[in-house]
């Protein structure tokens, strides 16, 4: 019997289930996101207010963004090694320390460019292997529980999309009702709240077969090949890199410098929060519905991408980039639960930590090349041009995405309970 099926089974048909571990873990994936998604909106802020200075917060985002990346990776070992219950716990813990070293630092000497960048890479150590540990957690809350992987990562991405709904607009009401530190102490309590609710996980361990541990020679590192071994995951690994490539110049300059031309913050709000309502409704349909048909969802997926990006290429016509960003969030919400299934599925139980690290450190890498990339074209000519020329490039990976996902991605071999 393939070891996949067997896997599946296992996650499908726990011997004694314990649903309630599933709801734990989602609270505790929630409360993390929702302090993650309220702090995008406070850090920036209050590098400002204390800086004055608008190119402050880009220079402690580029200053972070290298440390993160070795973060990653050294990360996934330390999940492995650890375990991921752990690893998720000390991660929370530390982003939520970071958060309250920010608040003691501002209260007793003062915050500054240096002390912005020294606690964001505090902050970093947690929540870079914090997110990679808390997925693969996945398949253990699903063995334990019961739930299947597609309920479970379908979820998650819903309550992803909700807390990016919801999370920038509660940090705008709290920031204009509350002192800043104030608002800061909310952001750490989401943390060490999600560490606490972590804690409370009882997970049924892996079967002893599944866990070996990498010969001292040359195994670590064959260890990070293996990761990227299975045709379904070097996909993902490439889709992931090149979209966040293109998506990051649109999201951080491109929308943001159109919508300041024609004084729209209200159109800017509500196109980020479109793409955020259409997470929310794919991924709860794959909760619902799972991904047994994984060609079908790869390709439905690739396609609301590119007739995403094409509406969001038509950049001067504000209403196409809203419409665009509800469709491409649709897409979002199908590939990310399709994503957390088949790393699970395909990823042996001890190189799981290395195998969500890696997309989190492609995130990291990518992220900063299409910022790159796209200020240089911006030298040469306007921001609608670069707009559709984004589009029009991920137009072209898309047709390579789609076919080359129908010859490698397979259906599920189980049908397995929601």
């Amino acid at each position: 019997m393939p070891d996949s099926l067997r896997e599946t089974d296992r996650y499908a048909f726990p011997v004694n289930p314990n649903p309630a571990m599933v709801w734990i873990y989602l609270a505790s994936a929630a409360t993390s996101m929702l302090g993650n998604a309220v702090a995008t909106i406070v850090w920036p802020w209050l590098v400002l207010e204390r800086t004055g200075d608008p190119a402050a917060a880009g220079l402690v985002a580029a200053a972070i963004a290298l440390p993160s990346l070795a973060f990653a990776f050294l990360g996934g070992h330390l999940i492995d090694t650890l375990g991921r219950k752990p690893m998720s716990i000390i991660s929370d813990i530390i982003s939520g320390l970071s958060i309250v070293g920010v608040i003691l630092v501002d209260q007793l000497v003062g915050l500054n460019l240096a002390w912005f960048i020294a606690l964001g890479i505090i902050g970093a150590v947690g929540d870079i292997p914090g997110m990679a540990a808390r997925s693969a957690l996945v398949g253990d809350v699903a063995r334990t529980s019961g739930r299947s992987l597609d309920f479970i990562a379908g979820i998650n991405q819903s309550i992803g999309g909700t807390a990016w709904l919801l999370g920038p607009a509660l940090a705008g009401f709290l920031m204009s009702a509350l002192p800043i530190g104030h608002v800061l102490w909310i952001t750490a309590g989401c943390s060490l709240l999600a560490a606490a609710l972590t804690t409370l996980l009882r997970l049924i361990p892996a079967p002893q077969e599944e866990i070996t541990v990498d010969t001292p020679d040359l195994g670590a590192l064959r260890s990070w090949a293996e990761v990227i071994r299975p045709a379904p995951v070097r996909l993902l690994a490439a889709v992931t890199l090149i979209s966040a490539a293109l998506v990051s110049p649109y999201l951080a300059v491109l929308m943001p410098a159109h919508f300041q031309s024609i004084d729209a913050p209200l159109m800017l709000g509500l196109s980020m929060s479109a793409y955020a309502v259409g997470m929310m409704i794919s991924g709860a349909l794959v909760a619902t519905l799972g991904t047994g048909r994984r060609r079908t969802i790869w390709v439905t997926a690739m396609l609301l991408y590119v007739v995403g990006f094409v509406l969001m290429g038509a950049l001067q016509y504000s209403w196409l980039v809203l419409a665009g960003m509800a469709v491409a969030g649709l897409g979002g919400g199908l590939i990310g639960p399709l994503q957390m299934v088949l790393i699970t599925e395909e990823t042996p139980e001890r190189l799981r930590g290395r195998a969500f690290s890696v997309f989190m450190a492609i995130g990291q890498f990518s992220a900063p090349i299409g910022l790159v990339v796209a200020a240089g074209l911006l030298t040469r000519v306007s921001i609608y041009t670069t707009a559709a020329a984004l589009a029009g490039t991920w137009v072209l990976i898309s047709v390579w995405a789609i076919l080359r996902g129908l010859v490698v991605l397979r259906p599920a071999r189980i049908e397995s309970s929601p």
